[in-house]
């Protein structure tokens, strides 16, 4: 066990938190509080009065925290994209997307994008998915379940990343990934203004 007594001054300095993120989050499906889960036998073992942890295996009816991330990322990309305020209800902007014909795109090692195929489903409009053929047949099962294309790409995750750039070109095709790269950081720094 390491304890660091400078994590007691420690402060965020980071962007101040957007009230309007949480706001969005409330109004998807599946919306409820983290619950912390005691662990006191861990505790005793520490000599701790208590330990908790976070438990994320049901955020938002999935078994990670990206889905926070993949739907204000979309969100904000999409109401951009389609001229539209971030006042807008998530049904308004499904409408609004589904009439310029909108389309999502994606690689993941797993997480991600399943993320990103469940907001292309409240939103109700298309995701494509490019993954390496590295990945097991259930996580692939898993993203494609959200109602996504999974695109097996022959090589490494890197070859799905560019994958996904290349059918990014296509018109009315959002790029949506949690890496960054030179001239590509938005919607990765978007993700991770989550409540």
């Amino acid at each position: 066990m390491f304890l660091s007594p400078s994590a007691s001054s420690w402060r965020y300095e980071g962007p101040p938190f957007n009230p309007d993120v949480e706001s969005f989050h409330r109004q998807l499906s599946d919306y409820n509080i983290t619950p912390l889960v005691s662990l006191p036998d861990v505790a005793k073992r520490l000599g701790l009065a208590h330990v908790f942890i976070k438990d994320e295996s049901k955020r938002l009816g999935l078994p990670a925290f990206k889905i926070l991330g993949a739907s204000w990322a979309i969100y904000r990309v999409a109401a951009a994209h389609c001229d539209l305020p971030l006042t807008i209800s998530l049904e308004e902007l499904g409408v609004a997307a589904r009439n310029k014909g909108l389309k999502l795109v994606a690689c993941t090692a797993g997480n991600w994008g399943r993320a990103v195929s469940r907001m292309a489903k409240y939103l109700q409009v298309s995701a494509t998915i490019f993954v390496p053929n590295t990945m097991d047949q259930a996580t692939q099962n898993m993203i494609s379940s959200e109602g996504a294309e999974v695109v097996l790409v022959d090589g490494t995750y890197e070859a799905s990343i560019e994958a996904a750039k290349q059918e990014a070109e296509r018109e009315n095709t959002l790029l949506v990934m949690d890496v960054s790269w030179e001239g590509y950081e938005e919607i990765p720094q978007a993700r991770y203004s989550y409540s």
